[in-house]
Formats: C-alpha cells, structure tokens, sequence
C-alpha cells in the first residue's frame, strides 16, 4: 500500500528544496561575480561552503536550465546567454541606471565630489554607475562593475542596513571570511553600523576603510517600496564633516526622492 504522506514529511521536503534552491541561487551568485573570467568548481564550491560533489550537482542542474555555461577545457563556468537575456528582459520594467543618472551627474556638479550608484547582488554590493566631480583631489576607490561584500562602505552599508535583522545577520555571517581582515568589518561591528545607520536614516563611513576617505549614502526604492540602490558620495574625510556633511545629505536624498519618482512615472506609463 502507498505510504500516507504527514505534515512532517511534507516540511521535511519543503525544507530540503528551499535549501538546495537557496544553494544553488548562492552558486548562481558567485558564478555571475566571476562572469568575466569564469570559476572553477572547486573555488564556487569554497565559496558557497559546499562540499563539491554538492556543487557539482547544483551547478549541472543550472547548467540543465540553461543558466550557466560550462567551458570543458579550462573546467570554469560563467553566466550563459540566456541569463544575461533574462537579465535584459527584467530590467527592461525599469532601468534604474537610465533613470539615476541624471541625478548622479547633479550630484557630481552641486558637490564636485564623485557619485556612485550601487545595487543589491546577493550578499554583495556592486557599482553600476559612476560619476566624477571636479574637486582636484579625487576618491575613486570604487569603479563601476565592482563587487563588495554588503556592508563595506557607505553604500554597501546602506543596502545592507535595509535588509530585516534575520537576513541582515545571516548576510553578515556568510561575509565573515571577507570581513575579518579590517577590524572595522568584523561581523560585531558592521552590525553596530547596520544600528547606527537605521537610526540616523543614512549611512557614513568616515574613514572606517581608508584613514583620509570619507563616504555618505540613502537608499532609493523602487515603487513598491523595496531598496532597489544606494546613492553614495565619497571624498577626503574633510569634506564631509560637519556642518557641509548635512548640506550634501539634503541633496543626496532630494535626488533620490527625484529618482523614486521617475521610477513610479516609468512604471505608470509602462
């Protein structure tokens, strides 16, 4: 006779999907952070804190959906094509790149320091534009296409501050090998930073990653109210002391309440 089936039993198997789509989305990431020169299985395996026969079957099933590519003879995967078409098609309900960059570029001429707009990618922040004030001395540490663990620097730490406790910590500890390098990072103090920075509405790094370079960042949201990115400003620490500090906050969440805006009229007309 068929074995009736408990609650316990369906748990059981609710629980083991979520967890291997929950790995395999981990190793998606890591595949897509090494997009341009590719990773072996067993670097994506150490990363994700998988053992490799794990991986190995993990990255098969995404290579079976089509979502990763695999070169036999230098043993690496990368993102496929139709991942990079899906990325197109999702992006095309709104293109924050499109829509922030105006705001960036009056960002960059109101405080001639330089802009970055960087978005959520998994337990990572990346830059996805960039813009350059015309201070003679220049903080350019972050360029467009850069990855960073979510809480290193003042817009990884904006992106990282808006996530629920429960997924701000687990983030956290999934970076706690990258963090412990800089005593700043460490997972206890980042979390001191997540609190300050909720409570103060915005996020500093006042020379917590270079001694003479400073960071200020607000999130932007997309309609729906989810953090869709972080508008930062970087410069030498002494540009952005008090009082010039809460001068450039103003503008920054001025053009993100401008960028907010656009991205609900895109929405509306599409």
């Amino acid at each position: 006779m068929p074995r009736e089936t408990s609650p316990a039993d369906t748990d059981d198997t609710r629980g083991s999907v979520t967890q291997s789509l929950d790995r395999a989305l981990a190793l998606l990431d890591i595949v897509v952070r090494h997009a341009r020169a590719g990773v072996a299985l067993g670097d994506a395996a150490a990363q994700a804190g998988l053992k490799r026969p794990t991986a190995h079957r993990l990255l098969t099933g995404l290579r079976n959906a089509g979502m990763i590519d695999y070169d036999a003879r230098a043993r690496l995967f990368s993102p496929s094509f139709r991942f990079y078409q899906m990325g197109l098609a999702a992006g095309a309900r709104f293109d924050i790149v499109r829509i922030a960059l105006p705001s960036l570029e009056r960002l960059a001429q109101e405080t001639s320091d330089t802009v970055h707009l960087s978005t959520r990618n998994g337990d990572h922040s990346i830059c996805v534009a960039r813009r350059i004030g015309d201070f003679p001395i220049r903080t350019l540490t972050l360029k467009v296409g850069d990855f960073r663990p979510l809480g290193l620097g003042a817009g990884s730490l904006a992106l990282l501050a808006a996530l629920d406790d429960e997924e701000c910590r687990a983030s956290i500890e999934r970076n706690r090998a990258d963090l412990q390098a800089n005593p700043n990072y460490r997972p206890e103090a980042l979390w001191r930073q997540v609190l300050q920075t909720r409570q103060q509405g915005y996020a500093l790094n006042d020379g917590m990653m270079l001694p003479e370079m400073a960071g200020l960042a607000v999130v932007v949201r997309e309609p729906r109210g989810q953090v869709c990115g972080a508008l930062s400003i970087a410069a030498i620490r002494s540009r952005l002391q008090l009082p010039r500090r809460e001068e450039v906050l103003a503008l920054m969440q001025a053009e993100a309440r401008n960028i907010e805006q656009n991205l609900r009229d895109e929405l509306s007309r599409g």
